[in-house]
């Protein structure tokens, strides 16, 4: 079946409810599908190694 078999695991590291698991998880990937088309236009404009190599850099500061 698959689904969200992690949100149990979340919602006991964070103390919460399940339905409030749920929407930190919502809360984390949504900003991957919102940024997504800006990653891609920059990765086909400066190449996808340059663009992995800065988000890496930046995390890591």
């Amino acid at each position: 079946m698959g689904g969200f078999t992690f949100l149990p695991d979340i919602s006991v590291d964070f103390g919460s409810p399940i339905s409030q698991a749920s929407i930190i998880l919502t809360a984390y990937l949504f900003p991957y599908g919102v940024l997504q088309p800006f990653y891609g236009f920059y990765s086909d404009w400066y190449g996808c190694k340059k663009i992995v190599l800065l988000l890496f850099r930046s995390r890591i500061n």
